[in-house]
């Protein structure tokens, strides 16, 4: 069992803490090395300074020939002002001329000057107990090399730099602890929005799936977050409104067939009747069975569409092949129901990218629909024609019309036009929405021009394929595959 992890509040001030820990303790670091170095510059430009004074002594009293007197000259200049600085003078190797008895703790002896950079070169040492730091240089005057060793005690270096370590010491931890509580107190003023937001959510339920958490004005991620959420309670509403609306119509549409399946089945068994009452009963029982199953197929496509197990195959398809099936199932109907109907398809072999069941299918519906809404004495027209390298596919009529406010619905599942309800033309309003969806898995989408009263076209374009007719030509013929089964019993079933 993974255990279990801590609030989020608590874990961004131990960030918090954490972060601000590794960064003072950097800068704490960082302070005491750029004092130690500011305290060290100082010391080597003082020594640098007093070896100056020591060769601008032996150049103004020109020495160096006389070896005694420039021993006493030095010892009488240098022995007065030496504050506690160590010094030493070096004429040629091993040749001392000033050396006090402070150097004499130190046991090392200068370098060869020709060994020594020229800006000098720095040593510490200790002496006694001394610590000590100096500079080596060397330089010619009045025809000698000398060499002088400059030093200081880092005594007071090191005392001044203590202090300002325990100081830091004693700063450091004020300073994360300031801010730790800084980071916990922004950590909990940085949730209070995301703690409303998440009791906001918490109060809304099925019954109040209107309500809508607060909008920030902030325009930081909290603001976007709250407009996220909004818009994904928006989703579900829509969602769970479209499941009622499904379920309501859905049970509206059933309960009218099986209505008149029970009143005609209770008259028959009821009274005596003769064999052609009894034949025009079971003929309306067919019919009602019938509806009733086109409408179940339906509803449960559209259920499979929702729950995303429905796919279109894409392959090469005969167009002109599919518009003539059509035409072909259609036509007699239509001629029954005294609506002229007529097929314009192009010359030539005509072959588009689509799936072989549903676009037959998308044909149907659409011919369905456009008989059914115009009267006798009308017309209907199936066309393919080629635009812009695609197919296009137009079913024309001259029925009822679209009144222009319900042409932006048509496509929803069980809407129907008021003009269809009012002229109480049969249909259960899902049969565009199921083209709409065969249309988008298609890639394409179903364009409408209708005016009330004159009629209405529906069109569509499919990407087109190169010709098929020689290919079908030369392959043998073959048995129906079980897609073109299902194809033809879902277009029987229409």
């Amino acid at each position: 069992m993974k255990p279990a992890q801590l609030p989020i509040r608590i874990r961004l001030s131990l960030s918090y803490f954490l972060m601000f820990t590794l960064a003072s303790s950097l800068l704490v670091a960082a302070t005491w090395d750029i004092a130690r170095h500011s305290l060290l510059f100082e010391l080597d430009h003082e020594m640098g300074e007093h070896i100056d004074d020591v060769h601008d002594f032996i150049v103004a009293n020109r020495l160096g020939a006389d070896e005694a007197r420039t021993r006493a000259a030095i010892y009488a200049q240098f022995n007065r002002q030496d504050e506690g600085k160590w010094l030493q003078i070096e004429e040629k190797p091993g040749g001392w001329i000033y050396r006090p008895w402070r150097m004499l703790l130190n046991p090392q002896s200068l370098p060869p000057a020709t060994s020594l950079p020229v800006d000098g070169s720095f040593i510490e040492f200790t002496a006694g107990r001394h610590k000590v730091r100096a500079l080596r240089r060397a330089f010619a005057a009045n025809g000698q090399v000398w060499v002088v060793e400059s030093g200081i005690t880092l005594a007071k270096t090191d005392q001044v730099l203590a202090h300002f370590r325990d100081d830091l010491f004693l700063i450091a931890p004020l300073v994360l602890l300031m801010a730790g509580l800084a980071g916990h107190l922004l950590s909990r003023r940085a949730l209070v929005p995301v703690a409303a937001l998440a009791s906001e959510a918490q109060r809304i339920h099925e019954g109040n799936l209107q309500n809508r958490l607060p909008h920030l004005e902030t325009g930081d991620e909290l603001a976007h977050l709250s407009s996220t959420l909004n818009e994904m309670l928006e989703r579900i509403e829509s969602g769970v409104r479209s499941v009622r609306d499904f379920t309501a119509h859905a049970s509206h549409e059933l309960r009218t067939p099986v209505a008149l399946i029970r009143s005609e089945a209770d008259l028959a068994l009821r009274f005596e009747r003769a064999p052609g009452q009894y034949r025009d009963a079971l003929r309306v029982i067919g019919a009602e069975a019938q509806q009733m199953s086109s409408l179940l197929d339906s509803l449960l496509f559209l259920t499979r569409v929702d729950a995303g197990t429905e796919e279109a195959q894409m392959e090469p398809l005969d167009a002109l092949q599919a518009c003539r099936h059509a035409a072909a199932k259609w036509q007699p109907m239509l001629d029954k129901a005294g609506i002229r109907f007529s097929l314009h398809l192009p010359a030539g072999p005509l072959s588009v990218v689509a799936d072989s069941l549903y676009l037959p299918r998308l044909l149907n519906i659409v011919l369905e629909n456009a008989g059914k809404y115009t009267p006798a004495g009308g017309s209907v027209r199936l066309s393919l024609s080629v635009e812009n390298e695609r197919a296009r596919f137009e079913v024309a009529d001259t029925g009822v019309g679209i009144p222009l406010a319900d042409q932006q619905h048509i496509f929803d599942r069980f809407y129907r036009a008021a003009g269809a309800r009012a002229q109480r033309i049969p249909g259960s309003g899902l049969g565009l929405s199921l083209a709409a969806w065969i249309a988008a898995r298609h890639r394409t989408r179903i364009d409408v021009q209708s005016e009330f009263g004159q009629g209405s076209s529906f069109s569509w374009t499919l990407p087109l394929q190169l010709p098929l007719a020689e290919a079908l030509l030369a392959k043998p013929a073959e048995p129906p595959s079980e897609r073109e089964y299902r194809a033809q019993a879902f277009s029987e079933s229409l």
